[in-house]
């Protein structure tokens, strides 16, 4: 599937209320992405997080505002009586949403997303245990602005009127910022929040 139809599915699966559906296709979205990198030709973990971790400044503001994803490690077990590690942002998005949904399985009990997206003010939620964590449905909007504003899909095109909106304010129909990097940060630049760098030293491994 074409990058910009994944990038519209999601929208329309988010739309529904389906917000597995949403965060399939928005990672299928960085997927194509990040095959199209100059490190393509790596394995698909590899190349995954490393288009996410490249991109933290987009996918921080847009997919989990207030938090710093460079720092911020979580206390997660992948799956039932793995022992828990000490997972980035991209690494918790690829080992448990894009590696679930992508071999058709059920998401794992504990890291269900929460739906705020829909909310008018600007609320972000997240839920961490010590081995699971619960994502805002931001993330799934951080994903796709990874994938929108990277150089490589300069070329792509989403259906007509689709949008991606950051802070309230920002209103980024997508067919007009395709390839922008520079000026899609440059948007989440506009504002100005505290970072908060959470730390989960009591549930990691030492």
């Amino acid at each position: 599937m074409k990058i910009g139809r994944s990038v519209t599915k999601a929208i329309d699966e988010w739309e529904s209320g389906d917000v597995d559906s949403a965060m399939l296709h928005a990672c299928n979205a960085v997927d194509g992405t990040a095959r199209k990198q100059p490190f393509g030709s790596q394995g698909n973990r590899a190349r995954f997080v490393r288009l996410l971790r490249e991109n933290y400044d987009i996918l921080g503001p847009m997919g989990m505002p207030g938090v710093d994803v460079v720092k911020t490690l979580f206390p997660v077990a992948i799956k039932p009586g793995e022992p828990v590690k000490a997972f980035d942002l991209a690494d918790v998005v690829y080992l448990v949403h894009r590696c679930t949904h992508g071999h058709g399985d059920d998401l794992p009990g504990g890291f269900e997303l929460l739906r705020d997206a829909h909310r008018k003010e600007p609320l972000t939620e997240l839920i961490v245990e010590p081995d699971h964590v619960r994502l805002s449905d931001r993330i799934i909007f951080g994903l796709l602005g990874v994938a929108v504003a990277n150089p490589m899909n300069a070329g792509e095109r989403a259906s007509d009127g689709y949008y991606l909106s950051y802070n309230q304010t920002e209103r980024m129909t997508i067919n007009e910022w395709w390839g922008r990097r520079e000026d899609m940060v440059a948007v989440m630049g506009k504002v100005q929040m505290p970072l908060v760098h959470l730390n989960f030293g009591n549930w990691l491994p030492a």
